[in-house]
C-alpha cells in the first residue's frame, strides 16, 4: 500500500455511513482529492476532529483505487475556530472554498496559501468581509492567469485618465470608458495594484475608506463572475445573510 503524508484543508465532509464519511481535500502536492474516513464517528477515533470542514492538517493517506484515498491518520495544524462563531464569515469562507475547488490544482500551491491566509485573516484579525472577499477574488483571478490590466487603457494604450475598469480586463481611460465599464475611484485602483503586486503575507495591509471599500468588492467580484462564468450558491448565501 502506498502512503502519502500530505498537508490538507478539509473543503467537505459527506457521511455516507452510521460511522463513516467522505472528505474533499485541498492537498499539497495532490490538488483537489477524496478521501475516505472509517470509524469516524466513534469517540476513539483520532480522525474525529480533523475531520471538520476548514480542518488545516497533515493527513497520512494510502492510495485506493483511481483517485480516492483513505485516511489513516491526521494531525491537526489549525482548525480556524473562531470562524464557526460568525455566520457571515463562516458563509465566506464557504465561498472561498467553492471558487478554489474550480481552479486549485497539485501544480498550484499558491492558490492554496491565498486560501489559508485569507481565512486565518476572517479568524484572527479585525478585516472587514467585503476586503478580504474582494482580495482572494482579486489573487485567484492573478493565479488563474487573469490579472487585469490596471497600469493603462486596455484599449488605446494610454496611461493617463484612467477612470474605469472593463470586465474584459482592465483599465478604460476617459475617452475610451463606456457606460458598460464599472466606475474606478483613485483608491480602489490603487488598492487593486497593490493586491496584485503584493506578497500573500502583506496582502491585506492596506487601507480604505467605507465607499472605496464596496466600490473595490463590487468589482472584484463581477470580475471574477465574468471570467469564470459560473454560478456560485455560496455566493448567493453569502449576499443573503449579509
Amino acid at each position: 500500500m502506498e502512503r502519502v503524508k500530505t498537508r490538507a484543508i478539509v473543503a467537505r465532509r459527506a457521511d455516507y455511513s452510521e460511522s463513516n464519511c467522505m472528505l474533499t481535500l485541498f492537498a499539497e502536492g495532490l490538488g483537489v482529492i477524496s478521501a475516505s474516513v472509517y470509524g469516524i464517528k466513534s469517540n476513539k477515533s483520532r480522525m474525529r476532529a480533523a475531520s471538520q470542514p476548514l480542518c488545516f492538517a497533515e493527513f497520512v493517506l494510502i492510495k485506493g483505487k483511481g483517485d480516492i484515498y483513505r485516511a489513516e491518520s491526521a494531525e491537526i495544524i489549525e482548525t480556524f475556530y473562531p470562524i464557526s462563531e460568525d455566520v457571515k464569515k463562516l458563509a465566506l469562507a464557504g465561498y472561498f472554498l467553492e471558487v478554489i475547488g474550480d481552479s486549485f490544482s497539485a501544480e498550484d500551491p499558491q492558490s492554496l496559501t491565498l486560501l489559508l491566509n485569507t481565512i486565518y485573516a476572517l479568524s484572527y484579525k479585525d478585516i472587514d468581509c467585503a476586503v478580504a472577499k474582494a482580495v482572494f477574488e482579486l489573487k485567484i483571478m492573478q493565479y488563474s492567469g487573469y490579472e487585469p490590466n490596471l497600469e493603462t487603457c486596455i484599449r488605446c494604450g494610454k496611461a493617463e485618465n484612467l477612470i474605469s475598469f472593463d470586465f474584459v480586463g482592465g483599465t478604460l481611460c476617459r475617452d475610451c470608458s463606456t457606460h458598460f465599464a464599472a466606475g474606478l475611484l483613485p483608491d480602489v485602483k490603487e488598492a487593486m495594484r497593490y493586491i496584485l503586486k503584493s506578497d500573500i503575507k502583506r496582502i491585506f495591509s492596506f487601507i480604505l475608506p467605507e465607499p472605496a471599500k464596496a466600490s473595490l468588492s463590487e468589482i472584484c467580484e463581477k470580475y471574477i463572475l465574468s471570467k469564470s462564468e459560473k454560478h456560485y450558491k455560496s455566493l448567493e448565501y453569502y449576499k443573503k445573510i449579509m
